[in-house]
């Protein structure tokens, strides 16, 4: 996995460091410092691969030697607190080559110091990480005085701004990933905080997932697990080589501590993309068999649905009487869904105008509606109905009045026998 890593940091006299002993620890050499009067040597160290001074056009070709160089530094600084250089230290992708890493740090190199007038003494060394792999990097040692002539002018405090070491670091990851893809590499890096990073990790998931790409998101949410983590502390040389040497010192100690920590985080936080896993994986298992068990439901309904019309197309192309007819229509309508269209019943007398007995009207009405009426008969219809009414009426009037009267009534032939003696009489 590719790694970020660019600090910048000065050398100074203040500390008792100086110039010539830095570049010669750098580049496994052996360098004379003139103002001490010490020769440093450092030529058995290993893990040195490259050195290189790369220095702007219009700098003298003296220095470009590395002892020239230096120890003209150590002379033109007076103060005891002087400042003598600044070191960048950046770590290259180990995804590439020692020929593409070496290609990419000197185009870095030449566009972001040397072409500010600048002269960089790169020293390129491939170490051993804790993890077994390699571990290329590059120390940069820069000059802080421009350059005049021959010589060093005034030091150029535009180099000391925060924004432009900021820019370095920009531009670092920018030279870094296109020389990543131009490898065919997919590995990138970022020269932004871990949080920053992890907050926008976490918006891409949010947003891979709103639009329904779940492997996308998935991608994204491994990343955010690789960024939940702290910075780990910085061992330095000092402790580090005392660390080798099997004595334990307190940033060992904070540095292995911040190590536990990372290793839980990352441990809890795989564990819980497992389990969100393992739930999405049961949930779309869930979905499907649902899905299935409700098109084996469908299927039926419809097979049913097509044997009962079966059955009722059968029915109706059949002969079938009027009644069949009706019952087999509404069994069909039933079927589906329609309403029957079944004929008025009418009463019997509609259409038909009702005319009161004894309407006054009648006999206009009749005139202007062209009715023609025998009204002689209509009279002797009227009377016979008239005689049958009064002698049914006489009739029960009579049989109430015998009842009264307790009379017995024997029938017609003792009236009548009664009417014949009083005829005798009159004889």
């Amino acid at each position: 996995m590719a790694i970020y890593h660019l600090s910048a940091k000065v050398i100074s006299r203040a500390g008792g460091r100086s110039s010539v002993a830095a570049a010669a620890y750098r580049t496994a050499g052996r360098l004379r410092d003139d103002r001490q009067g010490l020769e440093h040597d450092y030529s058995r160290k290993g893990g040195v691969v490259h050195s290189e001074i790369m220095a702007p056009e219009n700098a003298p070709d003296w220095m470009r030697d590395r002892d020239q160089l230096w120890n003209a530094v150590e002379a033109v600084e007076k103060r005891r607190d002087a400042q003598l250089a600044r070191e960048i230290e950046v770590a290259l992708p180990r995804e590439l080559d020692r020929g593409e890493r070496l290609e990419l740090l000197r185009g870095f190199v030449q566009r972001e110091f040397v072409d500010r007038g600048m002269i960089a003494d790169v020293a390129v060394h491939e170490g051993k990480a804790r993890d077994g792999q390699g571990q290329p990097h590059a120390h940069v040692m820069l000059t802080m005085r421009e350059l005049t002539g021959e010589g060093f002018g005034k030091k150029d405090r535009s180099w000391n701004a925060p924004d432009l070491l900021m820019g370095w670091r920009e531009a670092w990851a920018r030279d870094a990933n296109t020389a990543l893809e131009q490898a065919g590499r997919s590995e990138r890096i970022d020269h932004r905080s871990l949080d920053v990073q992890r907050v926008e990790a976490e918006q891409q998931v949010e947003r891979a997932r709103g639009g329904g790409q779940e492997e996308l998101a998935l991608e994204h949410e491994k990343k955010v697990v690789e960024l939940s983590r702290e910075p780990e502390p910085k061992i330095g040389p000092s402790a580090n080589a005392q660390e080798k040497r099997g004595i334990v010192t307190e940033r060992g100690e904070a540095f292995r501590a911040a190590q536990a920590r990372n290793a839980q985080r990352q441990e809890l936080g795989w564990r819980q993309l497992e389990l969100r896993l393992e739930l999405m994986e049961r949930g779309r298992a869930f979905i499907a068999t649902a899905r299935e068990r409700l098109d084996q439901l469908w299927g039926r309904a419809e097979a049913a649905m097509s044997r009962i019309k079966e059955r009722v197309m059968g029915e109706v192309e059949r002969p079938q009487t009027g009644a069949d007819r009706g019952d087999m229509d509404a069994r069909r309508a039933a079927v589906l869904g329609r309403d029957v269209d079944r004929p008025e019943v009418q009463a019997p007398d509609v259409g038909r105008e009702r005319v009161a007995p004894d309407d006054p009207d009648r006999d206009r009405r009749d005139a202007i509606l062209g009715r023609v009426r025998d009204i002689g008969q209509e009279r002797d219809a009227a009377a016979v109905e008239r005689d049958i009414a009064a002698r049914d009426g006489e009739g029960r009037d009579q049989g109430r009045r015998d009842d009264i009267l307790g009379r017995g009534r024997d029938n017609a032939s003792e009236r009548g026998q009664g009417r014949d003696r009083d005829r005798d009489r009159e004889r």
